[in-house]
């Protein structure tokens, strides 16, 4: 707990020396931006008014509220001529209050900071630092706590090094530091800590140089910091990925990975959950995709194919499959207004076919309809309809079935 206040205090230190620099500079206004040189400081105000049908996820007694967001966002850049180079920091604040379940009121913190390098002899070198702190009911990334206010912690830390050894082929090799602590002791069962190691190799392929050819390994050490030793979920996970990266600046970019992962358990003997099941060692092909295609100059459309091996928030599992599809689109309809519309289907596949038990998987789809308009240089207007629906493979899990709709008038303005 203290290596995160000291983090913590150590972004806050950094942003009010921003401030401090702010004030005692004759700032220029100018694109909408605070400029100070080569270093730019851009506040951000989103303010939003949502109303929800099912704010628990429940899969009866829907309890629907209507919920104002507001955020404060203040970034600080600072970008060299060459796009490699930059220094960023900045603080997003999420205030969130309900109109009639207001015990579930939350706040979110998120600084961030994020360096990057490149000499003119092809070194490369990135470092990137987010903390999250929030008690929202949104769930985790595996969607542990999900419909309940859970007070939980997030930090990540990345260091990326690179070299070009030829105007083609380049070499990177990457360390990142997951944590995620939660507030109370119910929930401290779900602490881990990630470190995860990787190495990738890039070759140019076309005369173009938009394209590259990429292999990649990865190690994952995953540890539940607040499990018994002897009976934890710790495992290892090994991916090995191959693919393409399509380079920005065309109508084609970002990249497709396809491999395999392997995920082995340091205690595959003990037994977890009241039914004493043992943990199983996971294996199965994952992919690694996103695309943004330009189709005119009016419409872009942008894909995203995910599939791994996640852990699990369940007690009777230690893992499942995740297989994430996204299709996403946003078509100029006017100069000052955009239509963006996104569809969704996420399938968490537990694999759970052990005797007496039928198997058990879960799909989420979620469809989405908005616009953008662009009031002013600097202020946006946005909307969103958003319906999402869970559905279990068997009357087993019934229970985490869930459908729910959205509805969401907003309004940004930046400085």
């Amino acid at each position: 707990m203290k290596t995160w206040k000291r983090a913590l205090r150590s972004i806050y230190i950094c942003i009010g020396l921003i401030f401090g620099l702010i004030l005692s500079t004759n700032s220029i206004y100018a694109e909408g931006n605070i400029h100070y040189g080569r270093l730019n400081v851009k506040p951000k105000i989103v303010s939003s008014i949502e109303h929800v049908s099912n704010v628990f996820s429940e899969a009866d007694n829907e309890v629907e509220d209507t919920i104002f967001l507001f955020q404060p966002c203040i970034m600080l850049e600072y970008l060299d001529n060459r796009p490699d180079n930059y220094f960023q920091m900045g603080y997003d604040l999420k205030l969130a209050s309900y109109f009639k379940r207001n015990n579930n009121n939350y706040q979110a913190h998120e600084p961030y900071i994020k360096v990057g390098l490149r000499t003119p002899s092809g070194f490369i070198a990135k470092f990137s630092e987010q903390f999250m702190k929030t008690a929202d009911p949104l769930g985790s990334n595996n969607s542990y706590g999900k419909g309940k206010r859970t007070g939980r912690s997030e930090n990540v830390i990345d260091f990326t090094f690179g070299q070009f050894f030829t105007d083609r082929l380049s070499v990177e090799t990457m360390y990142q530091n997951f944590a995620l602590r939660y507030r109370d002791a119910v929930d401290q069962h779900q602490d881990r800590t990630d470190n995860i190691f990787s190495l990738a190799m890039y070759m140019l392929i076309t005369d173009s140089r938009k394209t590259s050819l990429l292999a990649e390994y990865r190690f994952t050490s995953g540890t539940y910091d607040r499990q018994p030793s002897d009976t934890s979920e710790d495992h290892n996970i090994n991916t090995f990925l191959v693919g393409f990266r399509f380079e920005p600046g065309g109508k084609l970019m970002g990249s497709a990975k396809l491999g395999f992962e392997d995920k082995t358990f340091d205690n595959p003997n003990a037994l977890i959950g009241k039914n004493e099941y043992k943990y199983e060692d996971n294996s199965t092909w994952v992919i690694e995709t996103s695309v943004l295609f330009q189709m005119s100059e009016i419409t872009n459309f942008g894909f995203q194919f995910i599939r791994s091996i996640e852990g699990s928030p369940d007690r009777d599992a230690a893992s499942y499959v995740d297989t994430n599809i996204d299709f996403n689109l946003k078509h100029k309809v006017h100069h000052k207004t955009f239509f963006k519309s996104g569809l969704t289907w996420i399938n968490s596949d537990y694999r759970d076919e052990r005797d007496g038990k039928p198997n058990k998987f879960f799909n989420l789809y979620k469809l989405q309809f908005g616009f953008e308009y662009a009031m002013r240089e600097l202020i946006n207007i946005t909307g969103r309809y958003l319906y999402e629906t869970k559905t279990a493979s068997h009357s087993d899990y019934y229970s985490s079935e869930y459908s729910g709709s959205s509805l969401l008038l907003g309004i940004d303005a930046r400085f």
